[in-house]
């Protein structure tokens, strides 16, 4: 298995790369200029659900049900510090 990277900006990008990999699966459009992250990739909230296991696959890590609030999920910064937090 591919080491997961733990810097944030490393975690960042791979992020973005798996959320533009599966909303082009998905059919989906990017819309840059959101601030949401979730809207940016045009994530239905069963797609939030589905690249939130892609990303706990990826990344080895597990996200706790306390701690999907609308800032995690809607923050790209704040889910990359979630996920470098988890990797320790």
């Amino acid at each position: 298995m591919e080491r997961a990277p733990v810097n944030r900006d490393e975690v960042l990008q791979e992020i973005h790369q798996i959320a533009k990999e599966f909303a082009a699966s998905s059919g989906r459009t990017v819309n840059e200029n959101s601030q949401n992250f979730l809207d940016a990739y045009g994530f239905t909230s069963l797609d939030a659900l589905e690249f939130l296991l892609l990303l706990e696959e990826r990344f080895g890590v597990t996200f706790e049900d306390e701690d999907l609030t609308e800032d995690t999920l809607t923050s790209e910064d704040r889910l990359a510090e979630y996920v470098v937090e988890r990797l320790g």
